[in-house]
């Protein structure tokens, strides 16, 4: 047996932030595919095959959705506008409310934003060395409000079971929009 081994994972800080090892996966989505998360759906075609984000992540025991097994993930999103709506990933609830989780900005700047479904609404500022506590109570998404790729690392349970297609059928209650080299929020009727 080999006493000495090297790291199941190895996760870059600096450049491109990359994430390789074992049990790494990448997950993409085009601009054209991201429906039910900008406000003007028809401008998606402007962007034809355009890559909106991607992940790498790293889990041993995807699927089991045992309770306690951890992931380890990196959601790289491109700089872009959608008429102006920044770049963003579709956010998402926690299916099992118990399940909390950690987001920490690796390189690029933006926003995650946090909702309780009801009255509390807020956004945090991301940039390389943020941390981000997420209750499992609360949606986030993450907005790419800069001019290079946002990476953003999150330590998270598969067991937490993400719910999209809540955020879908409900929308956030604010879009952020760049005009003119200004971050705008508006609020959604």
């Amino acid at each position: 047996m080999e006493f000495v081994r090297e790291p199941k994972g190895i996760q870059e800080f600096a450049g491109d932030c990359v994430l390789s090892g074992q049990n790494v996966v990448r997950r993409q989505k085009l601009v054209r595919e991201c429906t039910g998360v900008y406000k003007n759906e028809a401008a998606l075609a402007e962007h034809g095959d355009e890559l909106a984000y991607w992940v790498l992540n790293q889990n041993f025991n995807r699927e089991s959705w045992v309770k306690g097994n951890l992931q380890w993930g990196i959601t790289y999103i491109r700089p872009f506008t959608v008429d102006g709506e920044c770049a963003m990933t579709s956010g998402h609830y926690h299916g099992d409310t118990d399940c909390d989780e950690y987001y920490y900005g690796l390189k690029g700047t933006g926003f995650l934003l946090f909702w309780d479904g009801a009255e509390d609404f807020y956004a945090e500022k991301i940039f390389p060395g943020s941390l981000h506590y997420i209750n499992g109570h609360y949606a986030h998404r993450i907005i790419n409000a800069g001019d290079e790729v946002l990476a953003v690392a999150a330590c998270s349970l598969p067991a937490s079971r993400q719910d999209h297609q809540s955020i879908r059928e409900k929308g956030f209650p604010y879009r952020c929009y760049k005009r003119e080299g200004r971050i705008i929020w508006e609020k959604q009727e």
